[in-house]
């Protein structure tokens, strides 16, 4: 039975089979190494800019995304995470440069399943990009060629594991930067004590390690980071607040 992860991939081959990628503005100014921003920190937030929820928490017709990406530099967020996928999360590869304009790194997020969108990544100006190991699961790709082909491009790699075994894979990688996704993306269930649960049985990760999903205020930070996460990365709790930079600001305040 198709779960919830095989409707995004989906979803996915359609937009790489529709040309999205191929469109897009050049960026021609520099780059930021996301990996020496998270190492340089003790905690580090990654706030996202993202247009709707999967699970349907919310869904924002329009975001000034130049205003959004100043008000997390301003307010403390260490980069920013640019959601590109239009379908699900209507999103925009036009929003990565514009991004970019507040001078933190910026993380190109999406289900990537080909080249061609690592290609879009690199042209748009992303400092990252975000592989999935399930996702390459899935459908049979080659973590190893895939990550290979960002470095050639010029594009860290933050990737992103849901379990120990697929953890104990990722740790052997040439990945920059290692998620745990607390949102099981077959069931979109949520549980932080997943950061924790994986993190105990590898100590001594090389790689900033960052907790992802159902962060929703300070103590969910509290608790990810004393798992032993270098930071966080947030989306939804930013976007349901009732002020998006209050919520930034208390995001970072014990970091």
């Amino acid at each position: 039975m198709a779960d919830i992860l095989d409707k995004f991939i989906e979803k996915a081959k359609e937009n790489v089979a529709s040309g999205y990628y191929r469109s897009g503005t050049t960026y021609s100014g520099a780059r930021n190494s996301l990996a020496a921003r998270l190492s340089s920190r003790d905690f580090s937030l990654i706030a996202e800019i993202k247009h709707a929820s999967p699970a349907g928490e919310y869904s924002f017709g329009n975001i000034d995304v130049k205003k959004t990406a100043r008000d997390f530099l301003e307010c403390g967020a260490d980069a920013i995470s640019v959601v590109v996928e239009p379908q699900v999360f209507r999103g925009s590869l036009g929003n990565v440069p514009v991004a970019k304009s507040a001078g933190l790194p910026v993380l190109f997020k999406d289900f990537v399943i080909s080249e061609e969108q690592l290609e879009a990544a690199a042209r748009v100006g992303a400092d990252a990009v975000l592989l999935v190991v399930k996702v390459a699961d899935r459908l049979g790709l080659d973590l190893d060629a895939l990550i290979e082909k960002a470095h050639e491009l010029g594009l860290e790699v933050l990737l992103e594991c849901y379990d120990e075994d697929e953890m104990a894979r990722a740790v052997k990688t040439k990945a920059d930067i290692l998620g745990i996704n607390n949102r099981d993306l077959r069931t979109l269930r949520v549980d932080i004590s997943l950061t924790g649960s994986i993190l105990s049985k590898f100590p001594g990760i090389l790689q900033p390690v960052i907790s992802e999903s159902g962060i929703r205020g300070i103590e969910d930070a509290r608790q990810v980071r004393k798992y032993g996460a270098r930071g966080i990365l947030v989306g939804t709790a930013i976007w349901k607040a009732d002020d998006l930079r209050a919520k930034i600001k208390e995001l970072k305040s014990d970091g």
